[in-house]
Formats: C-alpha cells, sequence, structure tokens
C-alpha cells in the first residue's frame, strides 16, 4: 500500500470518528485531535514536507479557534481545533479544496433545513461531517 493511502485512510478514519462523535455527542475529541495533531506533525517532520504549507493550513484552523473566542462559541471552538490537525498531515492545495467543499455543503444543507425543516438560523449543525464529506470529495475531484 503506498504511504499516501495509508495516510488518506487515517484522515478518513480520524474524520469518521470525529464525525459520529460530533453529531451524537455535539462535540469533538480532544484528545483524538491531539494524537492526530501529534502524529501529523511527526510525519511532516519526517516527510520533509514544506513548512509553509504546515503553517498556513494550521494557521487556518488558529484562525477558526479565534473565530470562536469572538463569536462566544457560535463557531465550535473544537472545530478549529480539529482544522488544526487536518492542517499538519495536508498540503494546502487539499486542505483548502476540503474546506471550500467542506462550507459549501454546509451552507446548502443549513439553507436546506431552513427551508425544508422550518429551522432557525440559530440552530446547530454539526460540521465535522461536512470536513469529511469535503475531504471525500477533494479525493474524488
Amino acid at each position: 500500500m503506498e504511504i499516501n493511502n495509508v495516510r488518506e485512510a487515517c484522515v478518513i478514519a480520524f474524520l469518521g470518528v470525529n464525525s459520529w462523535i460530533d453529531i451524537r455527542k455535539k462535540q469533538v475529541s480532544l484528545l483524538l485531535i491531539a494524537v492526530f495533531a501529534g502524529s501529523g506533525i511527526l510525519w511532516t517532520i519526517c516527510s520533509r514536507s514544506a513548512t509553509l504549507d504546515f503553517l498556513v493550513c494550521a494557521g487556518t484552523g488558529l484562525i477558526f479557534v479565534g473565530i470562536s473566542i469572538i463569536t462566544e462559541g457560535a463557531v465550535g471552538m473544537g472545530d478549529g481545533w480539529l482544522i488544526m490537525a487536518l492542517g499538519t498531515v495536508m498540503s494546502a492545495e487539499e486542505f483548502f479544496m476540503m474546506l471550500f467543499l467542506s462550507l459549501i455543503c454546509s451552507a446548502v444543507w443549513a439553507g436546506i433545513t431552513m427551508i425544508f425543516f422550518h429551522r432557525k438560523g440559530n440552530t446547530e449543525i454539526p460540521f465535522v461531517p461536512f470536513l469529511l464529506a469535503g475531504y471525500l470529495g477533494g479525493i474524488l475531484i
């Protein structure tokens, strides 16, 4: 099995488990995020990946954490930490493709829930399943 396939399988498993937790408990596992981020940092060091990619991607997750603080939790802080952890193992191109697709999918789902299910604009929607969908979509594109 090629090393990129192993990395993809690990990312899919990580997002799958956290998606399930996010849907069920409306939270993410910080322990899993810490283990994944640590592994991602080791992966980056051992594979001698571009440091700029690492800083840009992980920094984007830090921006999401900042948005969570500013909005007083309207955006989940765990989502920001999870995005930061994903940034440790992904190239900038695939990271931003995943993030863009995730945001589009979540916006479409929010529209569907508001129109067809008559939900209000403040209804909480778990974001990690959309990160999984965005990652899988990025693989297929």
